[in-house]
């Protein structure tokens, strides 16, 4: 709420204007201003205004979000580029969201050639947003690119919300999804990782706590203090994700002197990697539509017709633009697709997006050094794809193109796993024609 006098020349106080944000209504209007050519005229309980304005916001929230235990978030679209460009990836954002819990009360995008290095996406649209989310009583704003951390505080203090970019959500998203102590530990220091260089944008405000020239003050001292727990919690980390590291090492030297080859699914998140290891290897692992729902890496027994045993497992899955803090702190995890005879790609024929998808994974092999692993590609949920592109994805990539979720699909897969590891690994036990990259211990 606002009030505005008016100051005549005397110092009398003349017009006075109240104003006010308004909840969701069928007019679509944001905001209420009322009028009064004099300030005695003001009739209004401001406490009781205040009250009830709170109480519609609320309410007006509950209508529009449906959920009551969800932090109502709006999304913020942004491009140098193409429109179009911002618009597909807000629609990731959007499915990231929901994955973290949140309740989408509304999207936005903004294309500029420059981004503004306050508020990115330029002053006059940051208060566009932020009208938009105090009259939908969103909680936090999120943004489909990374923040500085002088970005971050700008917004805040002009929005006073919380404010969060694509790398923290996808950060919350692991924090929620990691049930296991390995799981807890990668994520753990890849938040303080990203984290660490953003104590900076809290030393402003901290300096001015207190100090003289040519001194610390309080403020300073305790940044110090914060980036020292920091750099010794990582450290510590480090420490134990490299002892993780060995110890999966040493797991994969025995399975490689067994001579079992392993198969590795990979691929984009949610395309039903856990489904279909689920329907080959009769296992339990949980499958959710939603985005990284798998973060452990998950091993088990299968026998081919022929009678060979082999290794399938279940890992993360990959999305564009990969938090490097997530790559790092997961190269235990990642390590995995090194030990393996083969990797299975599993992509979703029915994303209109499936082939930046598939680009998208390629890069994150080749930025990690795996990409010199077979590699097979499987096109899943064939039963939600239109024929054609069933048909030109299976030509082009020279994949099947089944769906996980048919039984009757499967048999076309174990014959192509039986095939494709024929013709790599010899079926004699120890001896294999190819020679897996074991990371050294």
């Amino acid at each position: 709420m606002i009030g505005l006098v008016e100051i005549k020349q005397e110092g009398m106080p003349g017009k006075f204007k109240l104003a006010y944000i308004l909840p969701p209504n069928p007019q679509e209007k944001k905001w209420e201003i009322i009028n009064y050519h004099d300030l005695g005229q003001v009739d209004q309980n401001c406490d009781e205004l205040i009250d009830n304005i709170e109480n519609e916001l609320q309410r007006g929230y509950y209508e529009h979000g449906k959920e009551r235990d969800k932090e109502g978030v709006l999304l913020v679209g942004f491009s140098t580029t193409y429109r179009s460009e911002a618009e597909e990836s807000i629609n990731e954002l959007k499915s990231l969201a929901i994955s973290a819990n949140k309740a989408v009360l509304d999207t936005t995008i903004q294309v500029r050639k420059k981004i503004d290095p306050r508020y990115l996406i330029g002053k006059g649209k940051i208060n566009e947003v932020i009208l938009t989310a105090k009259h939908l009583g969103a909680e936090k704003i999120i943004f489909d690119v990374e923040l500085s951390p002088a970005q971050v505080k700008a917004i805040s203090d002009e929005s006073n919300l919380k404010v969060q970019d694509r790398t923290q959500l996808i950060l919350e998203i692991f924090a929620k999804h990691a049930i296991t102590s390995e799981g807890k530990l990668q994520v753990k220091l890849a938040q303080l990782k990203y984290n660490l260089p953003r104590l900076v944008g809290q030393g402003v405000d901290l300096s001015q706590l207190g100090g003289g020239i040519g001194t610390r003050g309080p403020g300073e001292m305790k940044l110090e203090e914060q980036r020292r727990t920091f750099r010794k919690q990582i450290d510590l980390l480090e420490k134990q994700i490299d002892n993780l590291s060995k110890r999966r090492e040493h797991t994969r030297k025995k399975r490689y002197d067994t001579g079992i080859p392993t198969v590795t699914f990979i691929g984009y998140t949610n395309v039903g990697k856990s489904t279909l290891f689920n329907a080959l290897t009769k296992s339990g692992v949980i499958v959710k539509n939603k985005l990284f729902s798998t973060l452990n890496p998950t091993t088990r027994k299968m026998w081919l017709p022929s009678g060979r045993q082999i290794l399938v497992t279940d890992t993360v899955g990959f999305i564009s633009e990969l938090p490097k803090e997530l790559v790092n702190a997961f190269r235990a995890t990642l390590e995995e697709l090194g030990g393996s005879s083969l990797l299975l790609h599993i992509a979703d024929a029915s994303d209109p997006m499936v082939e930046e998808r598939i680009e998208s994974v390629e890069k994150i092999l080749a930025s990690t050094g795996y990409d010199h692993v077979p590699q097979q590609m499987v096109f899943n949920k064939s039963d939600k794809a239109t024929l054609p592109v069933a048909t030109r994805l299976g030509r082009a990539y020279n994949a099947p193109v089944i769906s996980a979720q048919d039984r009757a699909n499967l048999p076309d897969v174990i014959k192509l796993l039986e095939n494709l590891l024929d013709d790599l690994v010899d079926p004699s036990p120890g001896e294999s024609k190819i020679e897996l990259q074991l990371n050294p211990a």
